[in-house]
């Protein structure tokens, strides 16, 4: 059989998804130490996308990827093979623990394709996952600044550069301000009725809906909606809950958001122009997107006018610079006057806190300090690891340096290489003070929370302040130091605690962020005092009235769909 008919046969067999049977013909075909580079990428391909592949096969296709890539190092089949290898690390890290071994392998044939090759933007988009997911945020950024400079038209790309800039102090809010102004050309205009031709009815309810993809599971977003929604007054709203994710995987929070929901809207298996001519059929008057730049995001839906009045809420903390976007919820403590210049959307500013979390069914315990069991101080940051920049991590060592024997618990969404950060504490001579725990062992929410019952003293990451971690730390009584910074996203933690009443924890640098965690520390007395403040009346703040603030959000958007909607 001549090579051209047997690969003939390969794709037949690919497009049939028969990967076992492939990999049985390549192997009877050739010896790995003759196979031609393409047909090492092929079998190892195969081997990925198989039924029931176990922990083997991945390594034997990384074999596969890396065997193509140098057989094929003068030409761009390498940068195909390579690619292959990043994505099969990243994607498969998380279920296999040993396939972290492989990320150093994989960034040295990086760097090698890298002098190879040039500029070229499938490499360099990988480049950028397989640097993201090794914590090494500038090598991330100048990836990514490079891509946009080169003119790419990549919208995932585009949300990404906007949105790692919030991980670091290297841009201010004028320099997101500039960028926004460019990023909404990444994204196509969609067919839509004219606003003035759809018949809405002004005698009934206003109809307003939730745009979201993350309506999953016990995803944080609906701990921050389902109650927001149930509580809407009936009065004046119908409530639609547009979800971008497949049904099936509703349970838990995310059930109890649907049932919140006048109107729940499945829209995960339609395209963009069909989830428009939904949305408008249904006459919505009020389109809130709950993602903006986030992961998995379909922003571009709101690039479109196809609601009388679009808003921007709760995920993504800072502006998408939309024209088509009329309001970004934030309040006083987030965007001060005068700063609303540096956002591309009116900035609709609530009375008290620019959200609310429901809080958890399970019963709230008031635990005793964990340093009267352990006798040193636990200190935690449950943030997602990319939030730990270098800086956090300078400030956290000097925090364990100068508190005696005490501990640090880190615990993110993702098995990212803990090694990493390890080593990274190490340079301060700490490592031996800080303990991982995998959110994957925790699945249950419950036993999520009670890791809380482990820290005495929870430490925020900055400048991209945690805002989920920082309600769950609060509801378990457990105090969270946090820095005010200079924009919206940077500010989260300080809204969350002046509206609980927690200023004493909000620092406005890191030599006051550094010294307020030592202090706490070294008056056990003190700390237990302010845990028992906050576990007796942190429910009662705008942090977790779920009723008072429905009522706001209905006040103010009473008010901008009053002002907006002339139909």
């Amino acid at each position: 059989m001549s090579d051209k008919i047997f690969k003939q046969n390969l794709r037949e067999l690919f497009n049939k998804q028969k990967y076992q049977e492939i990999i049985l013909k390549i192997e009877e075909y050739s010896s790995k130490i003759n196979r031609p580079a393409d047909l090492s990428s092929i079998i190892g391909m195969c081997k990925i996308l198989k039924l029931n592949n176990n922990k083997n096969d991945i390594i034997s296709a990384l074999s596969d990827f890396e065997d193509s890539y140098n057989k094929s190092k003068t030409n761009e089949g390498s940068i195909e093979a390579l690619c292959n290898y990043i994505t099969a690390c990243i994607r498969n890290s998380q279920k296999y623990i040993e396939i972290l071994n492989y990320f150093k392998n994989a960034k040295e044939m990086y760097e090698e394709a890298e002098k190879n090759f040039g500029y070229n933007e499938k490499l360099f988009s990988h480049g950028v996952d397989l640097y993201k997911y090794s914590l090494e945020h500038n090598k991330v950024k100048k990836l990514l600044k490079t891509i946009i400079s080169k003119k790419s038209k990549s919208k995932i790309i585009a949300c990404l550069y906007g949105h790692f800039n919030n991980y670091t102090y290297d841009w201010k809010q004028k320099d997101y301000f500039e960028y926004s102004k460019i990023f909404k050309n990444y994204f196509s205009k969609y067919e839509a009725k004219k606003i003035e031709e759809i018949n809405y009815n002004k005698n009934k309810k206003i109809k307003i809906g939730f745009v979201s993809g993350d309506f999953v599971g016990d995803h944080t977003c609906t701990f921050f909606t389902k109650k927001t929604i149930s509580n809407l007054d009936k009065n004046f709203f119908e409530t639609f809950g547009i979800s971008l994710t497949d049904d099936i995987n509703l349970k838990n929070s995310s059930l109890e958001l649907k049932n919140s929901c006048d109107k729940w809207l499945d829209l995960s298996k339609y395209s963009n122009q069909e989830v428009i001519k939904i949305i408008q059929d249904e006459k919505i008057e009020i389109l809130i997107d709950l993602m903006g730049l986030t992961q998995a995001n379909r922003i571009e839906i709101f690039n479109t006018r196809i609601s009388p009045l679009q808003i921007s809420w709760l995920s993504f903390c800072n502006t998408v610079g939309f024209s088509t976007i009329d309001y970004l919820i934030a309040d006083k403590n987030l965007i001060y006057e005068g700063e609303e210049k540096y956002y591309s959307e009116k900035v609709l500013k609530l009375p008290n806190i620019w959200n609310c979390h429901s809080g958890f069914k399970f019963e709230r315990n008031l635990k005793n300090l964990p340093f009267k069991k352990n006798n040193y101080i636990t200190f935690g940051s449950f943030n997602n690891f990319l939030k730990i920049s270098d800086q956090v991590i300078r400030v956290w060592s000097k925090i364990l340096q100068n508190v005696k024997n005490s501990k640090l618990i880190l615990k993110s969404s993702f098995s990212y290489n803990t090694q990493i950060i390890l080593d990274k504490f190490k340079k301060y001579g700490v490592s031996d003070s800080i303990e991982f725990y995998d959110r994957l062992n925790y699945p249950d929410v419950e036993d999520y929370i009670k890791l809380y019952d482990k820290i005495d003293i929870a430490l925020d990451t900055f400048p991209y302040n945690g805002v989920t971690t920082t309600f769950e730390a609060l509801w378990a009584g457990v105090p969270v130091i946090t820095m005010q910074g200079y924009n919206f996203n940077s500010r989260c933690g300080a809204s969350i605690m002046k509206n609980g009443n927690l200023e004493f924890f909000l620092s406005t640098n890191e030599d006051e962020y550094t010294k307020k965690a030592v202090y706490l520390s070294n008056n056990v007395k003190k700390l237990e005092e302010e845990r028992k403040k906050i576990f007796n009346q942190i429910l009662s703040t705008p942090l977790f009235d779920s009723e008072k603030f429905s009522s706001n959000l209905k006040d103010e958007l009473l008010k901008i769909y009053n002002r907006k909607l002339v139909v």
